[in-house]
């Protein structure tokens, strides 16, 4: 106030400038103020302003008519009066009509302003929350539209809230010229940044179903953002469900503990940089997550007392982690990649499914045709002509899942992954680096067309017992020896199943390649896949000439993300198995999916990857081994047993791309001797595990794991 005064015009201006609520308080003060004045100098004056005749002389009643009705001026009689009734008429015409018409006016005009740039908050509930928002934004939200309509959930008035830093009337132009009027005018887009506390308390994260974090495009610090906000939004979600009454039971802490789970919610987190994205499948994320240490609850400290023998004893251990678990971590956290999205929908769906009414499905042809069997002589050759970061997620992917019976009969029919680029050499490097434990146990050779003499292979090629083996051919696509090499595969008949995919970021430079390949590639190769950024239409055009029928566009940015909840079944449903199921129990036991899911959100980040990348490979393995069951399938031990070590040499080189390496003699020793908490210590502390050997270097008990699984393939 002592500052209002010492600066009054700095302070009008400021309390102009500010909210409509100190405006129209301001407008109200200068109105009172005013009335109080004019009271003040008819008092002192002794004007008489009454209206009606005969009425008793009504101080604060006569200014106050005057002050609202310029109209009464006409019955006041006396010069003096006449001049305090025109006085009091004007300020009140000025202050009752033309200022609170222009606050009001200018209120309805910031307020639109205001929603324009998405700067009002409102009241949500049951709402989908996408925070940032670039292409992939669109495809999710038909995705989710179809999914509510499914579920008959469409009926929720703000389906889904979008909040971004960037320009609101950007996104909302972009979302109406590709979304259907159903789906837009259940879209709300707010402004705010996604670090900002403030600004997420707006979207009412304990209300929604379910929470996106996508960032923004073109952001140099992406990833860390998106870490740093997917822990306020835990921050968040646990402050507001905090606990009120304490459990005086077991009973009572069961109920609580349910009640947390149901208000835990599903937090997607996409990360643009595969090395970030890999880091997170590695790693248990728990940490970024963690409370700072506090004083034990004296409740729990009570139930340790009450309940220390028994049964009790054990279900009171369950619900404390459980507890323990959702007390730190209220998100449910999903990390993904735009890249190996892309590599899961080519290679392991095969299948493009637009969300645009009238576009066509493109389907993908498995790289292994109708599947390797075990008297197969075929096996698979990907060819990847730019190692950018999506041909280097292919060909991860690639490796993952492409593991054939036929090489337990023939070591030679190795799965082929060739990398063309020309910085090949220097990309393998920075590649090894982040795979080393991969290439020291896998084939790889470096062919460099330009100076020949500095091609090399890795030492010891004898004693690899992986299934995959890699080549970077260092060369411009081009070129006369990249064309002859491509020219080369295609004639060779070998039983090699080609597929090249072209994945340059520029998509008139994939177009290009894609068109200017030697004939007879076009003739023998199995598929050949384009990269293209926006929308497939170029492709899809070029295809009708018989030449390039074999042409298949990928990567689109706007199509990228899939809700594929029976994927996600089949991979809880793997975790149940190695977890419910043992050797011993008769084939086949049911599979329980409400026990399964719960099974799954006490699963740590590592394990949950596993079950995934075990899931991915289910459809070349049902390819390979057969479409149905076959009969009597318990009694087929060779059978199962084939099936059980090229189980094992998937899950080897899965373990490898993860960052695992063997253990050395020395430290399989320490684990026969101290048995498996030493085994675990080491795998957390030295990221090496015991299994990765061939299949017969197992022990029976740890080929039983094996033998399970793939006993159940067809059942998932």
């Amino acid at each position: 106030m002592k500052d209002f005064f010492r600066h009054p015009v700095i302070g009008i201006d400021r309390i102009l400038s500010s909210g409509i609520k100190w405006q129209l308080l301001f407008l109200l003060g200068v109105i009172v103020a005013a009335i109080l004045l004019f009271i003040v100098i008819e008092w002192l004056t002794g004007s008489i302003l009454t209206i009606k005749e005969n009425d008793p002389r009504n101080i604060f009643v006569d200014v106050y008519y005057h002050f609202a009705d310029p109209g009464n001026q006409y019955v006041v009689e006396g010069t003096w009066n006449r001049f305090l009734a025109f006085l009091i008429s004007i300020t009140g015409s000025a202050l009752m009509g033309g200022l609170l018409i222009s606050i009001f006016s200018n209120i309805i005009d910031r307020r639109v302003e205001r929603a324009r740039e998405g700067q009002i908050g409102y009241k949500f509930r049951n709402h989908y929350v996408i925070i940032g928002f670039d292409k992939m934004a669109i495809g999710l939200i038909k995705q989710l539209y179809q999914k509510s309509v499914a579920e008959q959930s469409d009926h929720t008035p703000y389906l889904f809230v979008i909040q971004t830093s960037g320009s609101v009337d950007s996104a909302r132009h972009e979302l109406l010229s590709k979304l259907d009027a159903s789906i837009d005018r259940r879209t709300i887009i707010l402004h705010g940044g996604r670090d900002s506390r403030e600004d997420l308390e707006k979207l009412y994260l304990p209300d929604c179903k379910e929470i996106f974090l996508l960032g923004e495009e073109n952001e140099t610090d992406h990833d860390s953002i998106n870490i740093e906000c997917a822990a306020l939004i835990n921050r968040i979600l646990r402050e507001k469900n905090a606990i009120g009454k304490e459990p005086r039971d077991i009973e009572e802490l069961r109920m609580l503990v349910a009640q947390i789970q149901g208000r835990c919610k599903k937090c997607n987190v996409l990360f643009e940089a595969q090395s970030t994205f890999a880091v997170f499948q590695r790693y248990d994320i728990e940490s970024i997550f963690q409370l700072p240490k506090k004083t034990e609850k004296q409740w729990l400290v009570h139930f340790q007392k009450k309940y220390k023998d028994g049964a009790e004893n054990e279900k009171l251990l369950k619900l404390m982690l459980t507890f323990n678990r959702l007390s730190e971590r209220l998100i449910d956290f999903l990390p993904f990649n735009f890249y190996e999205t892309w590599a899961e929908k080519v290679l392991v769906r095969g299948l493009y499914t637009p969300h645009d009414k009238g576009s066509e499905v493109i389907r993908y042809v498995p790289i292994d045709g109708d599947g390797i069997g075990y008297d197969s002589n075929r096996y698979v050759h990907l060819v990847i002509v730019g190692m950018t970061s999506m041909g280097i997620a292919m060909g991860v992917k690639a490796a993952h899942i492409a593991h054939y019976p036929n090489f337990l009969r023939d070591r030679s029919k190795r799965t082929r992954i060739s990398f063309i680029d020309m910085n090949a050499d220097t990309e393998f490097d920075r590649l090894r680096g982040r795979y080393n434990s991969l290439f020291d146990m896998c084939d790889y050779r470096v062919i460099d067309t330009v100076e020949p003499a500095k091609s090399y292979a890795n030492p010891n090629t004898d004693d690899k017992f992986t299934d995959i083996e890699f080549e970077f051919i260092k060369g411009s696509v081009e070129s006369r020896p990249i064309q002859e090499l491509l020219q080369h595969w295609a004639e060779e008949e070998d039983g090699r199943l080609l597929t090249i995919a072209i994945c340059f970021e520029i998509p008139q430079k994939s177009i290009a390649t894609a068109l200017y390949m030697p004939r007879l590639v076009y003739e023998k190769a199995h598929s050949i896949l384009v990269r293209q950024n926006v929308s497939c239409s170029t492709i899809e055009l070029i295809r009708k000439a018989h030449q390039y029928g074999k042409l298949r566009a990928f990567g689109m940015l706007d199509e990228c993300y899939d809700i594929d909840d029976d994927c996600m079944k089949r991979v809880r449903r793997i975790n149940f198995i190695y977890h419910k199921i043992t050797p011993e129990q008769p084939f086949p036991q049911t599979l329980n999916d409400i026990e399964a899911r719960a099974l799954w959100e006490e699963l740590s980040t590592v394990h949950r990857w596993s079950n995934v990348y075990n899931a991915h490979s289910i459809p070349s393995k049902r390819r390979s081994f057969g479409k149905s069951e076959p009969e009597n399938l318990d009694e087929d031990t060779a059978l199962i047993e084939m099936m059980a070590e090229v189980e094992h040499n998937r899950w080897n080189m899965e373990k490898l791309i993860m960052g695992y390496r063997p253990t050395t003699s020395g430290e399989d020793e320490e684990i026969q001797r101290l048995g498996k908490e030493r085994k675990r210590k080491i795998e957390r502390e030295s990221f090496a595990h015991t299994y990765i050997k061939p299949y017969e270097a197992l022990s029976e008990s740890v080929k039983d794991y094996d033998r399970l699984i793939m006993k159940y393939l067809w059942r998932v």
